[in-house]
């Protein structure tokens, strides 16, 4: 808002500028000197991540933030069947199913077009999971909506909601991933705190306990970041490592072996890392080098390194590099598939493909990286089960997958696309 306004600003002095051009050189330097005061002090109070508002809701569905913020501050986030957007009044909008109240506009009817989220107003990122989704909002509070039988919510209920509930005792948060059952929280003192299924270890208290308000994961109080996967989570650290915690049966835990883990254990070999991404069954850290590299479930080749062999059965740990990606700034991890934004403001994507999920133009499994057909602008990627979303420098949003809820925003039940397809505010 304050970039457009002062765009406007811009504008009101340079007609001004023009019409008053006969009082002559010194009204003329005084009014640029006044608008450049004026600019300077506008941008010094703007933070990293810039809200743009439009007079158009199809160019809502962004916030702008510098590379290094892309990873907490996504304006796109993609569930199992449904799709989140935050827009520039920091409102959301979410399309797709809704029969467990994903949605969070007091319905369980699901949507072809974007409804907004009832309750909501001042939201700065937004997480969707399988069947729940959650927004951290500016004054450090997260509220979830959707599935809450098992404590998803965080609310000290076990029932499920179609508008927001706010989670307990969570006053600090700076950052949150909902994981397909379970929601994790980075807070301001850069611990961790977790709620939802435990089954898997994923909340990383010690227990296998499900828990409906946050407990906090063990012996992490230095983290920078956090993701939440299918049964597992990771902990990106201020020294560039990593923890992990959770299911393992695939070595998704990167500690070379496939024991779960139900608190944190060190990632063997890693350092320099950036950004973390965790699918169902394997994980992903980006380095500052800006290469990529996998490990866990490999089945249909979400790994990305030319194989479909899975980590957990190395004698020791190791992974290689994804084949081909030297440029990565952000990376996404989907059920069996990882997308990665490049530099160069393209996408690539790899594993599997069954519903055209790699945005290829096929529908075959692919063990390294694919480019996304017809995107080449975008400035944030985010993956899921079966379909993924781009959103692009023009704030306009496309999305490629599966379909059959409509969860492209297309306002289409077409099954699948295997292209990207715009969504349709």
């Amino acid at each position: 808002m304050q970039l457009l306004l002062l765009q406007h600003e811009r504008m009101t002095v340079l007609v001004l500028f023009l019409s008053t051009k006969w009082i002559g050189k010194l009204v003329r330097s005084a009014l640029f000197i006044i608008y450049t005061v004026a600019l300077a002090l506008t941008l010094g109070s703007l933070g990293s991540c810039i809200p743009l508002e439009e007079d158009t809701i199809a160019d809502e569905a962004t916030i702008t933030c510098n590379n290094s913020d892309l990873n907490s501050c996504s304006a796109v986030s993609v569930g199992l069947a449904h799709t989140c957007a935050l827009l520039s009044d920091k409102t959301v909008k979410c399309w797709g199913k809704n029969n467990l109240g994903e949605l969070g506009d007091g319905t369980t009817t699901s949507s072809l077009t974007p409804v907004t989220v009832t309750g909501i107003s001042d939201v700065i990122a937004v997480s969707c999971s399988w069947y729940h989704t959650c927004a951290l909002l500016s004054d450090n509070t997260i509220k979830c909506w959707g599935l809450g039988t098992s404590g998803q919510l965080g609310d000290g209920n076990t029932i499920n909601s179609s508008t927001p509930v706010t989670v307990s005792g969570v006053s600090t948060a700076t950052a949150i991933s909902a994981g397909y059952t379970h929601t994790c929280a980075l807070l301001s003192d850069n611990t961790i705190k977790c709620w939802g299924i435990n089954s898997g270890r994923a909340l990383g208290d010690g227990t296998n306990t499900n828990r409906s308000t946050p407990v906090s994961v063990s012996g992490i109080s230095d983290a920078t970041a956090v993701s939440s996967g299918g049964g597992h989570t990771c902990a990106l650290l201020a020294d560039k490592t990593m923890k992990c915690w959770g299911a393992n049966y695939r070595g998704q835990l990167g500690d070379g072996t496939t024991t779960t883990s139900s608190i944190p254990v060190a990632v063997q070999g890693i350092s320099g890392v950036t950004a973390i991404a965790l699918g169902d069954g394997h994980t992903c850290s980006l380095f500052d080098n800006n290469t990529v590299q996998c490990w866990g479930r490999n089945q249909r080749g979400g790994l990305g390194n030319g194989t479909a062999t899975h980590t957990s059965f190395l004698p020791s740990f190791n992974p290689p590099s994804v084949s081909g990606i030297s440029s990565a700034i952000l990376v996404s991890a989907g059920f069996d598939e990882t997308c990665a934004l490049l530099a160069d403001k393209t996408v690539k994507c790899w594993g599997g493909n069954n519903a055209g999920q790699l945005g290829d133009g096929t529908n075959i499994d692919k063990t390294t990286p694919v480019t996304v057909t017809g995107i080449s602008e975008a400035i944030s990627v985010s993956s899921h089960s079966s379909h993924s979303c781009a959103l692009l420098a023009d704030k306009t949003v496309k999305c490629w997958g599966r379909n059959s809820d409509g969860q492209l925003g297309d306002r289409t039940t077409t099954i699948q696309k295997n292209t990207p397809v715009d969504v349709q505010f």
